[in-house]
């Protein structure tokens, strides 16, 4: 290997990868799919905030039996919309991940039989187009973004970057600090494409298997969860007036109150105990 291509590998692991391996511009370009925040449809938020606002509701008629205590606190619903939000978006980004792994496959092999980068690029798009056959999956538009940019010459790894950038996945900004610093050093491309999705998917396996033992957890904290509401329900059911008092006076309202935040905040705890990032 030549000294510069040396040197320049030795600069790029030393340094930041978003400083060392980034010549191009860093502006987003609104145009192009982005993966920092869901936005959602108009529909799709008009429904989901009026379930969690029925939600609220319900749970306020639950522990004040207050029609204007209940519709007040169904503004709860609205803290609901980030909440889901951020469900979508990494949904969004976990298949877009898994999406991402299948090109690097389609891409190794075309590269195998001694493709150029470039055309194996297209290759990658008509073969994927058999697994995705809607054109609107992420990874189709992706490809699709790379392949018009190929096309009007712009460096196949400033594609890869731009889409590192934009959805800010970890496998694909590695992949791209890869790409770039091999288009430098000269390196087999069809072997660093091979162990990058070796990589990815053992990461994908692994995120699978925690997913699996926590699955039995996850569903004993939804269980639990339900819980302190099943046991209002039984009280004010079974208890012959025993929680009129709560119901009905300011210290009563003022106890369900803090109960209410004591449960929300257990439900917020064992969930991020949950999320496990790999």
């Amino acid at each position: 290997m030549k000294k510069e291509n040396v040197i320049s590998i030795k600069n790029y692991i030393t340094s930041k990868p978003a400083e060392a391996v980034l010549p191009f511009s860093n502006e987003k370009n609104v145009n192009l799919p982005q993966y920092q925040v869901y936005v959602m449809k108009p529909d799709e938020l008009a429904l989901t905030l009026l379930l969690a606002m029925g939600v609220f509701f319900a749970i306020g008629m639950l522990f004040y039996e207050n029609v204007v205590l209940s519709a007040i606190f169904s503004l709860a619903g609205f803290s609901y919309i980030p909440i889901r939000k951020r469900e979508l978006l990494r949904k969004k980004k976990e298949d877009l991940s898994l999406q991402f792994k299948d090109m690097l496959y389609f891409l190794s092999v075309s590269l195998s039989v001694g493709k150029s980068f470039e055309t194996a690029l297209i290759e990658t798009q008509k073969s994927m187009a058999v697994i995705y056959p809607d054109n609107s999956c992420d990874i189709m538009l992706e490809i699709e973004i790379m392949n018009q940019r190929v096309l009007m010459n712009e460096p196949v790894e400033k594609a890869f970057y731009d889409l590192a950038l934009r959805s800010e996945i970890e496998d694909i900004k590695n992949f791209a600090d890869v790409i770039m610093i091999s288009k430098r050093a000269g390196v087999n491309l069809v072997e660093v494409i091979k162990n990058s999705t070796e990589i990815i998917r053992e990461k994908i396996e692994m995120r699978q298997e925690i997913d699996n033992l926590l699955a039995a957890k996850k569903l004993e904290n939804k269980i639990l969860s339900v819980m302190p509401f099943a046991m209002v329900i039984m009280l004010k059911e079974t208890g012959s007036g025993f929680m009129d008092p709560l119901m009905t006076t300011l210290y009563g309202r003022v106890v369900m109150t803090i109960a209410l935040i004591l449960v929300f905040s257990g439900l917020i705890i064992a969930r991020k105990i949950m999320d496990i990032e790999v």
